[in-house]
């Protein structure tokens, strides 16, 4: 019960923060579709989200349009994001659910990445993302001590993907000895890798997730989770240490801190660069209205995930603060981007 009240309150709060329905809503979508594209394939976090968001969001805008989830996997959701600034239509017809790490990638000079993040317009973030190293249970890894001497085989997606960056980022920023078998479909297809024998775990992807989609991993102790690459411990890995803590100096733990904030927002819905304010506006309302939508609590609860709701405007903020870091974190960490491309 008190898991509910909290759950009750929260959503409460989130829907004041995001704000009331503005006046003079926008044209009314009667009639037309939504497309909501998702930046990975099917079976994942970002995956599950996004059709749980299309499900319940039409009834919430104006005319009720049908909301159609369209899976755009590849390059580590970039070709989703060029999508989205660069051709996706800017009438309120297209919206998208991209990582917020793949939203820096520009920032950190992928000659790939065919955007600005500030210039996307952020809507709304449903979650944070704890990134996790995981191991299957009958690897040698026991702890995070583990991870420093002895070599661990994970499975990677795209070269631009969390599940890529994070092993080698921390491989050179705290000295693990990870290696990385890239070019499985999603985390859906690690996870059957993981299973099968192929590699011996996973590093980067999310916690929540994890608990959603590999809860009989979890129930059957069947996996273990070393470390999180987060600025603090969630609640429910309280004993388990932070990437950051093994940081070997001052330097290494800056460029840290900057790839654990741009994963902060995790579960990040945006509209085109160019959006009107009015459907911007409208939009934020929507998800304000879905936050406290029975329905949609309903099956969140259901899917075992956690509303940790974030305005637009905070993720903006964000975005625009890691714009503005020194030149020196941001050279050092394009560098170790582009190194890892390689």
């Amino acid at each position: 019960m008190q898991r509910t009240m909290n759950r009750t309150v929260a959503v409460l709060v989130a829907a004041a923060l995001l704000g009331a329905s503005p006046a003079g809503a926008q044209d009314s979508l009667a009639g037309k579709n939504v497309t909501l594209i998702i930046g990975f394939g099917a079976g994942g976090g970002y995956d599950l989200w996004g059709r749980l968001v299309a499900r319940h969001i039409g009834k919430h805008l104006p005319g009720n349009p049908t909301v159609v989830p369209q899976n755009m996997p590849g390059a580590g959701s970039l070709i989703a994001a060029n999508w989205l600034a660069n051709v996706a239509p800017k009438d309120g017809t297209a919206i998208a659910i991209i990582p917020s790490a793949t939203l820096f990638e520009n920032l950190l000079g992928n000659p790939q990445a065919r955007f600005d993040a500030r210039a996307l317009r952020w809507l709304v973030s449903l979650n944070d993302y704890t990134a996790v190293v995981a191991a299957w249970h009958d690897t040698p890894f026991m702890t995070a001590d583990d991870l420093f001497s002895k070599e661990f085989l994970v499975g990677g997606n795209a070269a631009a993907s969390d599940t890529t960056v994070w092993p080698l980022l921390l491989n050179a920023l705290i000295g693990t000895r990870n290696k990385v078998v890239k070019g499985y479909a999603g985390t859906a297809g690690i996870g059957l890798a993981i299973e099968r024998g192929e590699v011996q775990g996973v590093i980067g992807d999310d916690w929540a997730s994890i608990k959603a989609n590999k809860a009989s991993w979890l129930r059957e102790n069947k996996v273990r989770i070393l470390m999180q690459m987060t600025a603090d411990r969630h609640a429910d890995l309280s004993d388990v240490p932070l990437a950051g803590e093994f940081a070997k100096d001052d330097d290494n733990g800056r460029v840290l801190a900057l790839f654990v904030a741009r994963q902060k927002y995790g579960r990040p819905f945006l509209a085109p660069p160019g959006t009107p304010d009015a459907v911007v506006d409208t939009y934020q309302a929507a998800f304000a209205k879905l936050v406290t939508d029975a329905d949609f609590l309903r099956d969140t609860e259901q899917a075992q995930l956690i509303i940790k709701v974030a305005p637009g405007e905070e993720v903006t903020a964000l975005v625009n603060s890691l714009h503005a870091l020194s030149r020196t974190v941001l050279d050092r960490a394009s560098a170790l981007i582009r190194s890892i491309a390689q």
